[in-house]
Parts: structure tokens; C-alpha cells; sequence
């Protein structure tokens, strides 16, 4: 049979020296290579030989090609660096750094199994620095998955996520070597603490030492629900049946599972770490059993009796699956747990400026109540008063004393520097837009927040899939697509980069249309808008009074209505707080 790689090696410079990522993909390797080395048995003094003229890296999909270039040895200078995902679902993009040698070629294709990627530079580069800087454009976005923490691994390997300044240690004691530059803040030991650390200059004091991880964390940038799909082609699946190979759950097996109602497993018997992937990625779970490392709310969630038959059911028991997985178990969570045990800075979710601007005096307890019931995110909000000047004491308590700063503007200002006077008074780096009339779930904030995290996104928002007819007195759910890039989102539920938004000139000085103007200021800027779920969100339409005029039969046309319900009917999201 024809090796994939036949067409690789034959046209590769010899000598080749071929990496494995992880162990599952050793099988699939030809025979007849040049050199071979196993990332999982490679050593802290490890020194590779040099003097290669090609370098393969073979992993089985992106978040085993992220951990690998974390730990990946210098392996010389070499023309021609490539990447094959045994399990991936797509092919890898690498933008070179200046400080190159210039691409000659960059090529991609699918392989029998997997992708390959091949980069050929007009002179020899650092090889280990190509196959980490794939690694670093493999997800979208700005990954900081360290987020300032320097961690150290003594007698095992690095944990999931990309962190290409973790060493790996002979002992715990290499972590106070005087003459290290950068000391890990941390050192994460295999087993019973083997021996004391001495202080650090460079930090004054010793780095801690910890116990590894009871389960490791899941690489929330590859497994997310980027791709959810509210319909299935399939019934339930086991979980052995979806992903049987060694590699388990991949970024494959999960394209897999989108197409099934949801997948059965054991978490008595089943490989946790395979079932947090499937849980992070918004897969509709059938779980029987109980795992005592998995976060006991987590396990309620998982094993609570989900009816996979009703769409809206089932997608709300994957969003609540979802974020307690991102809450307890993402690479972010781990992180954020040891800075704070060692006293260091880490982001984890940044902090949130909430812009409300309203001209309606009427509306304003109720805008309050939605912007205090938030959870999960540090937000401050900014109120902005147009017309009108809110009661300072009224605020303050409906709000329980939480940071908030009070703007008001004359009636006539337009309503696209009501907003700019918002954005500047605020302290956060991330802004959220929201309307005063409209309803938000309690997690709205922070699911915002996750799925900036794992996309990238310049704008990150929820559809208006939910709206609330209100001279008709009926909830009209829409057939919206979500979990996905797109230009549209809706105005209430719009969060941006401060920077970013300044850099398009703020919101743009406009009566009406405020978000429109602002979607298409970043997509003409080569932004990226991305569209989460709509189960936090209810569009709430009264007839008149709106900035975005649209006939209320609009909004229930045949072709965009999946259900109509009577009366004021919001997701479980909402009405049961979460």
C-alpha cells in the first residue's frame, strides 16, 4: 500500500529527520527514514544532531502539534520544514517572521489521512522555531496561553496549550539555578516532591513546586464549539465507536460527532480526558457513572437526564456542559489556578466595561436588573444617559455597590458619540454594547468572554434568534445558525477590544444604525466577527421607538421562524438563572 508520505519524501532533501508528536501516530510512519525522534521520549538534556536538510513534524491534530512545539528540542537549520496532522481536519497557514529567510513555497494538501503542510525557505532556518510558529498560527487569534506565568515541568512532559518558554527540568532543583534568566514561577513535579528548590535571584524566592494536574486541562483554542450544529444526520453514539484509534478523541472525531445526536460514555470507565475534549466542544453528551477528579458540577450537568430529542434541550444542556468544562477544566482555568496559588499576575477573562446608553427614563431599573444579575466576568458598567439624568443613589444600590460610571449627555447628541463618550469613560480593556430593553442571561457576559477566547474574534456577539413580539405577546424563536464567523450579529449583544474600536475611529457620529456602521467598519478593515450561541439573548420588540426599524411580521416570516411560542417564553438559559 502507498505510504502517504511517499511524495513527501521523495521530494524532500535527504537527510530527513521525522518527529513524532504523539505516540498514537508512530504507526502510521514509513519505513526507511533517515532519523526519527519521539517528543515523548525525549529528555531534558536531549541535544537531537544537527545537519538535516529536512524536518518532518507528524502529530495527530492541532492541540497535539501545539503541546509538541512547547517541548520541541532545537533541532538545527534546514530548508524545508513540514507538518502532517494525522487527524486534522484542515490544512495549516504560516505567515513567516522577518527575521526569516523568505518563503519560497508553502503547500498544503490532504493526505489519505490527514493533512500535510510543507514550508521551503530560500535559506536554511531554524527549525524549531518554523514548527512552533505553525503551532502558534494553528488557532485564530492571539494565543497568550501562558498569560505571563512561567511554568516548568521536572520528570514529565508539558501540559496541553502552546507554551513554547516552559523548560523541561532533569529535577526540581534545575528550577533555581542561578544562571537561568527566566525562572518558572512554578514547577509541576511528577509524583512526591523529589528534592527542596533554592530562591531565585531573578524573582526572590523559590519557585513553588506542585503536584501534577489530577487530569489535565483540555486545549480550549482546538476544542470549542466552533462548527456546532443544531440538527444531527445520526442517533447517539459510543464514545469507543466515534474515536476507536490510540489518538482518541481528535479534531476529527469531533467533525465526526457533530453529525450525531450526541455521544454515550462512561465517566466511570472512560478516559476522562476524552470526554472533557467531546464536553469543551459543545458535543450533546449521554453520560452514566461519576469521576472523581471531574468538577462535581460538571458531573450534574453531564449525567442530569437531557432530552436529546427536543433541538432547543439539547443545546442547552451542551452550553451549560460547555462552560462549567471551560470554567474547571480549560488550559485558561489551570493557569489562572496557579497564579493565584503563587501570587502572580495571570488575565485569565479580562474585565468588561458594559456600554448602556438609554434616552428612556422608564426602562432603567429594568436595564440595571439585567446588567447586575451577571456572573462569571468582572464587569463595570457605563451608563450614559441620554436626555435625562439618572439618580446616582438608585444606581448604586440596584446595582449592589459594583463599579459603574454615570455619563449624561443632552437629548440631541447623536447617538454614535453617546456611545464614544461611553467607550472613553470606560476603565476595561473589553467593551460590551447592550440595549435597555432587551434580556440577558446571566452568563451572557461571560459566554461572550469564552468565545473571544477560543475564536479571536474582533467582535464577538449572540443573534437575535429570540424575539419578543410584544403587541402580539408572543416569543418568536428564529432559525439563526450559530457558533460560527459571520458578518452579523446582534447591536445588543456586541463586545469589543477597546483598542480595536478606537483604531476604526470609534463608533461612527450616526443617529440610527450604530452597529451596522460598526460590523462593517471592521469587516472593511479585514476584522473577523464571530456569532456564538442566542440562548442568553431576547430581542425584545414593542412596536415603535427602535433605532432599528423593521415591521414586526418581519421577524416571523416562514422561512426564518423555527417556533412561536405564546407569551414571554426565553431559553432555560433564563429562566432558570443559568
Amino acid at each position: 500500500m502507498t505510504n502517504p508520505l511517499d511524495s513527501f519524501l521523495a521530494n524532500a532533501a535527504a537527510p530527513v529527520l521525522v518527529v513524532t508528536a504523539d505516540d498514537a501516530v508512530v504507526a502510521a510512519l514509513p519505513d526507511g527514514i533517515d532519523g526519527y525522534v519521539a517528543l515523548s521520549q525525549v529528555q531534558p538534556d536531549t541535544v537531537v544532531r544537527r545537519g538535516w536538510r529536512s524536518v518532518l513534524l507528524v502529530a495527530s491534530d492541532r492541540a497535539a502539534l501545539r503541546r509538541a512545539a512547547s517541548a520541541i528540542p532545537r533541532l538545527g537549520q534546514c530548508r524545508t520544514i513540514g507538518v502532517w496532522l494525522t487527524e486534522g481536519t484542515g490544512p495549516l497557514v504560516l505567515h513567516p517572521r522577518g527575521e526569516w529567510a523568505p518563503l519560497s513555497s508553502l503547500n498544503a494538501r490532504p493526505l489519505d489521512v490527514g493533512f500535510l503542510t510543507v514550508a521551503r525557505f530560500d535559506a536554511p532556518v531554524g527549525a524549531h522555531q518554523v514548527l512552533a510558529e505553525l503551532a502558534r498560527q494553528a488557532v485564530p487569534g492571539t494565543d497568550a496561553t501562558h498569560g505571563g506565568v512561567v511554568v516548568a515541568y521536572a520528570g514529565r512532559q508539558g501540559l496541553p496549550g502552546l507554551d513554547v518558554r516552559a523548560p523541561l527540568l532533569g529535577s526540581v532543583a534545575e528550577a533555581g539555578d542561578a544562571d537561568r534568566d527566566v525562572p518558572p514561577d512554578v514547577v509541576v513535579v511528577r509524583g512526591p516532591d523529589d528534592g527542596p528548590v533554592a530562591s531565585h535571584h531573578v524573582i526572590d524566592r523559590a519557585p513553588t513546586v506542585v503536584a501534577e494536574p489530577g487530569l489535565e486541562p483540555v486545549d480550549e483554542m482546538v476544542f470549542n464549539p466552533v462548527g456546532w450544529r443544531k440538527s444531527w444526520d445520526h442517533p447517539v453514539v459510543d464514545l469507543l465507536t466515534l474515536a476507536p484509534g490510540p489518538a482518541g478523541v481528535t479534531e476529527a472525531a469531533v467533525a465526526r460527532a457533530r453529525s450525531h445526536q450526541g455521544v454515550r460514555v462512561d465517566l466511570g470507565s472512560d478516559d476522562p480526558a476524552q470526554v472533557l475534549r467531546l464536553a469543551m466542544a459543545g458535543v450533546p453528551l449521554v453520560a452514566t457513572g461519576r469521576h472523581p477528579l471531574l468538577d462535581p458540577d460538571l458531573v450534574r450537568a453531564v449525567v442530569a437526564d437531557g432530552d436529546l430529542d427536543d433541538p432547543l434541550a439539547r443545546e442547552e444542556q451542551a452550553l451549560r456542559v460547555r462552560r462549567l468544562t471551560f470554567d474547571s477544566h480549560s488550559t485558561l482555568a489551570w493557569r489562572s489556578g496557579v497564579g493565584r496559588l503563587v501570587g502572580a499576575r495571570h488575565p485569565g477573562l479580562p474585565p468588561v466595561s458594559v456600554l448602556l446608553a438609554t434616552r428612556r427614563p422608564e426602562q432603567l431599573d429594568f436595564a440595571l436588573s439585567q446588567v447586575a444579575a451577571q456572573r462569571g466576568a468582572d464587569v463595570e458598567l457605563v451608563l450614559a444617559t441620554h436626555g435625562f439624568a439618572a439618580d446616582p443613589a438608585r444606581v448604586s444600590a440596584a446595582l449592589a455597590g459594583a463599579p459603574h460610571v454615570l455619563l449624561e449627555l443632552p437629548r440631541e447628541t447623536f447617538f454614535g458619540d453617546v456611545l464614544t463618550a461611553a467607550a472613553d469613560a470606560a476603565s476595561a480593556p473589553v467593551l460590551l454594547k447592550v440595549d435597555d430593553d432587551d434580556w440577558y442571561s446571566p452568563h451572557a457576559v461571560h459566554d461572550l468572554l469564552m468565545a473571544r477566547r477560543f475564536t479571536g474574534a474582533d467582535v464577538v456577539g449572540m443573534p437575535s434568534e429570540f424575539v419578543h413580539l410584544q403587541q402580539d405577546d408572543v416569543t418568536v424563536r428564529r432559525n439563526h445558525p450559530s457558533e460560527l464567523f459571520n458578518r452579523f450579529v446582534a447591536g445588543g449583544t456586541m463586545m469589543i477590544d477597546r483598542h480595536t474600536l478606537r483604531s476604526l475611529g470609534d463608533f461612527r457620529r450616526v443617529r440610527r444604525f450604530v452597529d451596522t456602521q460598526l460590523l462593517a467598519g471592521v469587516e472593511a478593515a479585514g476584522g473577523r466577527i464571530y456569532r456564538t450561541h442566542g440562548l442568553g439573548y431576547v430581542l425584545r420588540r414593542t412596536g415603535a421607538g427602535h433605532t432599528w426599524t423593521m415591521d414586526d411580521d418581519q421577524f416571523r416570516r416562514d422561512e426564518i421562524t423555527d417556533t412561536t411560542w405564546p407569551g414571554f417564553r426565553p431559553s432555560a438559559e433564563m429562566r432558570a438563572g443559568g
